[in-house]
């Protein structure tokens, strides 16, 4: 193992200690620690050093200024402790269509180490996203979570800026979320309502009472999949709100603790027609799983936890069978809120509360789109002689 020696400007070969067991040692610091390698063969003791040395310096790069992916997974365990996991989970779907988009031929932005990441890297990416067809809404969403990851970056001090710190966001483009052509948020008319049951009826669909009480109740389709019959309070005349379902991290159902938001945490007054809704469950609940079943009001037809998915294909078939535009479970939230409005007009706080919405503005949006339909309606119905 020879090496040049600079100052005097000879070779020379160092002694080495050959061990009892007839091996060499080579040794050398690293950050003020004494680090050994070992080798039988001399010629090889200087390449085992140097691929040390690698690791060592990879390691504290690691350590120091990892990728963003590497640094995500420190931030999801410790947020896994303070948070539910169906909100990780959907954080998660959020980082990840950000971290594997492809900033470069072969490198994906999580690839990055996070020290090294710029304000122009996060606005190309951005860009990218924007070009392959994420909307504006959803990019923001993404966005604003990348922020508060990178913002905890800062406060344990492995970055020392945010470089996603105001990010000014994207203007929404397109039609309002009220007024989404696939059906989630729209009401159905009272004509598509009368058309959508006579189809359910018919097929005898298995979701028929879970479509009513969505319907009778403004409830979302994970509360009433969460609704046991304690919850059912005809002595008091209300349905009990307490929960609903959630996703756990990897992605099963459960029933969580808790509802959606806070004020989800609510009581419904009971309509006889809701309860009538109720008794009928009840007993196809003994036909199918026998007198003794008291689970979940609305279980899915394998006693399981109701999947919303299974829900809106359901509604899907019943919608091509009656020749109506496709929508989602939450289309019967949004056509209670509907109706009520239609007919109680001044009475928005107490739909707020029976929807359980976090504030009142949530209704209030919801309350100005439906009027601003009634009024066109009203005027285009108007006939005025014009010479």
């Amino acid at each position: 193992m020879r090496r040049f020696c600079h100052r005097k400007g000879f070779l020379y070969m160092p002694r080495l200690k050959k061990r009892a067991d007839g091996r060499f040692r080579a040794s050398f610091t690293y950050q003020g620690k004494a680090y050994y390698v070992y080798s039988r063969n001399r010629a090889e003791l200087e390449t085992l050093k140097a691929a040390k040395l690698k690791e060592l310096e990879e390691n504290k790069e690691n350590y120091e200024n990892p990728t963003l992916n590497d640094y995500y997974e420190h931030f999801t365990q410790v947020r896994c402790r303070e948070v539910r996991g169906n909100t990780i989970r959907a954080q998660k779907k959020e980082f990840h269509s950000i971290a594997e988009t492809e900033i470069r031929k072969g490198v994906l932005f999580g690839q990055l180490r996070i020290r090294n990441i710029k304000r122009r890297d996060i606005e190309n990416v951005r860009e990218i996203m924007l070009k392959n067809g994420k909307t504006p809404e959803n990019l923001n969403i993404c966005f604003a979570h990348l922020n508060h990851v990178l913002n905890t970056a800062v406060l344990d001090e492995t970055i020392l800026v945010n470089p996603c710190r105001q990010l000014k966001r994207l203007t929404r483009t397109g039609t309002p979320i009220t007024d989404d052509i696939h059906g989630r948020h729209r009401a159905l008319t009272e004509e598509e309502t009368d058309k959508f049951f006579i189809v359910a009826e018919r097929r005898k669909s298995y979701y028929i009472n879970v479509f009513k009480m969505m319907l009778g109740t403004g409830m979302r389709i994970g509360e009433v999949s969460a609704l046991y019959p304690i919850d059912i309070d005809r002595g008091n005349g209300y349905i009990h709100v307490r929960r609903t379902v959630t996703r756990n991290e990897l992605g099963g159902y459960e029933i969580g603790e808790n509802t959606k938001t806070e004020n989800g945490v609510r009581d419904i007054p009971l309509r006889d027609d809701v309860y009538h809704v109720y008794l009928n469950q009840k007993e196809l609940n003994r036909f199918l799983f026998g007198e003794e079943y008291s689970g979940l009001v609305f279980p899915s037809y394998k006693k399981e936890i109701l999947r919303e998915y299974t829900v809106n294909r359901e509604i899907k078939r019943i919608c091509k069978d009656a020749e109506i535009e496709p929508f989602t479970c939450h289309a019967f939230r949004a056509t209670y809120a509907t109706r009520f409005i239609e007919q109680r007009p001044n009475d928005y706080k107490t739909l707020s509360e029976v929807l359980g919405h976090k504030n009142i503005s949530i209704t209030l949006d919801l309350y100005t789109h439906v009027m601003n339909s009634r009024k066109v309606e009203a005027v285009n119905a108007v006939k005025i002689k014009m010479g």
